[in-house]
């Protein structure tokens, strides 16, 4: 994976806290491991047979007219392709679908899409729906065609408004394209995930701003190669039916790139087909219940190849066994267990005595929470996967409940946000827990927050109507309705234009809250922090609902900052003040970055896959300082400090990317439309086995990258003892990956020609070595482990009182008076006694208490092999941090 690069360099003393939430493993990986895939000595039992019957589904679609023709109907299963249907002049549309979980959505022009609760089909079984929609909505319509020009006819556009955690909402409006490549489709107005499907070609998405007056997406396809093969059981080498396959995408990217994965699930015969896949190299893994690949097997594809007759083997695979309880040690049944740092792990639920078992986790260091409605995470529980079972895991929750409320005067469209005094500081799996920060008042005002645990609540409500209220209150369970008062809110309100002064349409202008610490929220490559809204046709926008207080003022396309021409205004509002005539001017996204790709000889390389990937400090940077982009002025006084979120929730559709390009016979290539941020320029030619890199590139920018071989690095781990049992090597250089391994040696294939820092980390001890990696040179290392250092002590209370739950970290002290904080996963947290205990390297480290505002910091030298007690580490007395 991509180290998350937070070095902001900001005047005077900064803290940046960087929080890397990112579910389900989805680890970029270009480097692979060369482990022989042995055979196992455990005997596995065949496969289950299933009934699988087909099912009847009948759909009908209306509103509040009667019955919609030319309605679209979008069914998609839980694993599997998906079907859409157009509905007949009567409103209705019929299937036969394989039996299963499915969820359905509806849209039609000049309405709002729509989507049911998702349902489950019985073999043999009928299942009737009815789908009634609300008038409304705006036109997005495009164009897709190929590379060369023409017209894509029966492509499938998906479209999905953005939540509060920029997760696409369940509500999909879909559309296929007609025979001129062209489409129209019905969709709700703000920020949009659209994505662009064709079984011939490889899929693109990207994030749009849809406004009044609608929004233009238009797409151009690269032809698509396809990978087929078959899951076998590496003992019995039978057929493994139902096996879920995965492709990841070998290339050096970054979270904030387009999607690196494809599942698939092997049918009855085990045989399984991915279509639609761009050019390059693969890794390819499965997984059928407690068997998985020891190691991926690597596919390489050119343009519209086809590669047939891969075997993936199976083997048994450790299991990880244990319970989940209370705050009182009862156990808690249906709770989902989540696991963090595992590629394709599935989610189980707790049965009714608690107990869980997770099948088929890869080797190393792997990070667990549970979530339930009745309670929240206590904080992570970390376990070790190596050749073993692993039994005795005790996941704690603590008992929550269910806040409901409604605004006065009742009305539809309020977000509500909360802000807890928990007496504290907030542990960041409770925010995960709760998923979305922000909910909408219904029909009749009402609005639910769960789960969530006593606690002094500031609740605030901003309404479409304009709106704006605040209520505090110290909730318990038993409080059955909080009732959030609501009375004519703040605006602010003008026009977004560019350099030239023209109206810039369907951007984004944020209002940022200025306090005396920037909070800056990014997930899923978004900035999604800020009160948001969009521009119309002629540039203009309105924010309504504001509560009174100073903001500054940024504009966003695609989520992303755009590079401002002037200094950001603030704005101070007053109570029911509307402000007008607030401009902002910024750089248009019309930044192009061209060049040539050259092979190892120096000649133009054709077909080459170009594309850019946003630079993560560079939209940190762009984000919290207030859109003056790379190395522009801190966004306030010497001192301030910054506190940055992101968040990878694993969305193979890798929305908000930016087209990538084919090289024409001469080498040549152009992307256009970006945005005035750094990017890093990927190359990659003959199916993989060439791959270069510019980074950190401005538009406009016109640059020569030679492709070069990749190669391989192998090495041996030594401990104090031995060869390293267990361990993890972490690959800083142009290739970026992180991987673990057992007995004392590793082999990583398809890494990038260039210098290389190689850290290892292990309970044995952790050890570091440079290299310099020459291009089509297999590598050796021999790397040699230094014991590791402890810290320990105790969170306390302003009163003495130990704090349990609580994260806390040690980073690195570079001792250059910045403090930089990036914490991958959820952190770790004290014990119910409130202490704490941390494993790392000697030398200088800062032992570091999240969730405050700042955060409580203490410097420590540590010796190799030795503990350091740091004592109490207090939280201040005053009021204890608000997060959402």
């Amino acid at each position: 994976m991509r180290k998350v690069l937070i070095a902001i360099a900001l005047l005077g003393v900064v803290v940046a806290v960087v929080l890397w939430i990112k579910k389900g493993g989805e680890r970029d990986a270009p480097a692979t491991p060369g482990v022989t895939q042995n055979g196992s000595n455990v005997q596995v039992s065949p496969t289950k047979s299933v009934s699988t019957a087909p099912a009847q589904l009948f759909v009908t679609v209306s509103d509040a007219k009667g019955p919609l023709g030319a309605a679209r109907v979008r069914i998609a299963p839980t694993h599997g392709e998906v079907s859409v249907l157009e509905t007949k002049a009567d409103g209705t549309a019929q299937t036969t679908l394989p039996p299963g979980e499915y969820s359905v959505a509806a849209s039609a022009t000049g309405h709002e899409p729509r989507d049911m609760p998702s349902f489950t089909l019985e073999p043999g079984g009928i299942e009737k729906i009815a789908i009634t929609l609300a008038d409304g909505g705006r036109v997005l319509s495009g164009t897709v065609t190929d590379v060369s020009g023409g017209p894509i006819a029966g492509a499938r556009i998906d479209a999905a408004k953005l939540g509060g955690r920029a997760r696409p909402d369940a509500a999909i409006a879909t559309t296929m394209t007609g025979a001129d490549g062209k489409y129209t489709l019905g969709v709700a107005e703000g920020q949009l995930l659209v994505a662009a499907r064709s079984p011939d070609y490889a899929a693109q998405s990207r994030y749009v701003d849809v406004g009044p007056a609608g929004a233009t997406a238009d797409f151009a396809l690269v032809p698509g190669g396809v990978i087929e093969g078959v899951v076998l059981d590496d003992r019995s080498k039978q057929p493994v039916g139902g096996a879920s396959v995965t492709a990841r995408r070998d290339s050096a990217s970054i979270m904030l790139a387009e999607g690196v994965a494809r599942t698939v699930t092997a049918g009855p015969d085990g045989r399984f087909r991915i279509a639609g896949l761009r050019p390059g190299a693969y890794e390819l893994g499965a997984k059928a219940e407690a068997r998985r690949t020891r190691s991926p097997t690597q596919v390489g594809l050119g343009v519209a190849e086809q590669v047939t007759d891969v075997q993936l083997l199976v083997g048994r695979a450790p299991i990880v066994r244990g319970i989940v309880v209370d705050d009182e040690a009862k156990p808690i049944a249906g709770a989902q267990i989540v696991t963090f740092g595992d590629l394709g792990s599935e989610d189980v639920k707790s049965d009714d005595k608690g107990a869980f078992a997770l099948e088929g986790l890869s080797v190393g260091g792997h990070t667990l929470i549970a979530l339930a409605a009745t309670h929240v995470p206590a904080g992570p529980t970390n376990v070790v996967v190596a050749d073993k079972d692993v039994d005795g895991v005790v996941l704690r929750m603590k008992k929550a409940g269910k806040l409901v409320g409604h605004v006065e005067p009742r009305q539809p469209g309020c977000e509500i946000a909360i802000e807890m005094d928990t007496g504290r500081p907030v542990n960041p799996t409770e925010m995960v827990s709760r998923g979305d920060s922000a909910r909408v008042s219904d029909a009749n005002g009402n609005f639910e927050i769960a789960p969530i645990t006593p606690s002094k609540l500031e609740i605030t409500a901003r309404c479409a109507s304009g709106d704006h209220g605040k209520t505090e209150v110290a909730w318990t369970p038993s409080i059955k309705d909080v009732v959030v008062a609501v009375t004519p809110g703040s605006s602010i309100a003008g026009k977004l234009v560019d350099g030239s002064g023209k109206p810039i349409a369907g951007a984004t202008v944020a209002a940022n809250v200025l306090t005396g610490t920037v909070h800056t929220t990014i997930i899923n490559g978004m900035v999604t922090s800020g009160i948001q809204g969009i521009t119309s046709a002629v540039g203009t926008y309105e924010l309504k609902g504001l509560a009174p207080g100073k903001y500054r003022m940024t504009a966003l396309e695609r989520g992303q900052p755009l590079r401002s021409k002037q200094e950001p205004p603030t704005v101070t509002l007053a109570a029911a003040e509307n402000k007008t005539g607030v401009d902002l001017q910024v750089d248009r996204p019309n930044g192009v970055i061209k060049g040539v790709v050259t092979g190892p000889d120096g000649k133009p390389l054709a077909d080459a896959w170009v594309s850019v990937q946003q630079n993560l400090e560079s939209l940190v940077r762009g984000a919290i300082g207030g859109g003056h982009g790379p190395g522009g002025p801190p966004p306030g006084p010497e001192g301030e400090s910054s506190t940055v979120m992101v968040s990878d929730e694993g969305d193979e559709s890798g929305g908000g990317t930016y087209p990538p390009a084919l090289t024409d016979a001469q080498g040549r290539f152009e992307i256009s439309g970006l945005p005035h941020l750094a990017f890093d320029v990927i190359a990659e030619a003959q199916a993989g086995k060439l791959r270069g890199r510019a980074e950190g590139v401005m538009p406009d920018a016109t640059l020569a990258i030679k492709a070069l071989g990749v190669t391989s690095l192998s090495g041996i781990v030594r401990g104090p003892k031995g060869p390293a049992a267990l361990f993890t090597v972490s690959l800083e250089g142009p290739t970026q990956t992180q991987r673990s391994f057992t007995d004392g040696t590793f082999s990583l294939g398809r890494v990038d020609p260039g210098t290389y820092v190689i850290k290892v980390q292990s309970t044995e001890g952790n050890g570091q070595i440079s290299t310099v990696i020459a291009p089509n040179t297999p590598s050796t290392v021999d790397i040699s482990l230094v014991a590791n250092s402890v810290v320990v002590g105790t969170i306390v209370g302003p009163t003495g009182k130990p704090m349990p739950d609580v994260p806390v970290i040690a980073i690195d002290d570079k001792d250059d008076g910045r403090v930089s904080i990036s914490v991958e996963g959820p952190p770790p947290t004290s014990g119910p006694d409130g202490t704490f205990r941390i494993e790392r390297k000697a030398g200088k480290a800062i032992v570091v208490v999240l969730g405050m505002r700042p955060p409580v910091m203490k410097k420590v030298v540590l010796e190799e092999g030795k503990t350091f007690d740091v004592g109490a580490l207090q939280i201040p007395e005053g009021e204890p941090p608000k997060q959402p």
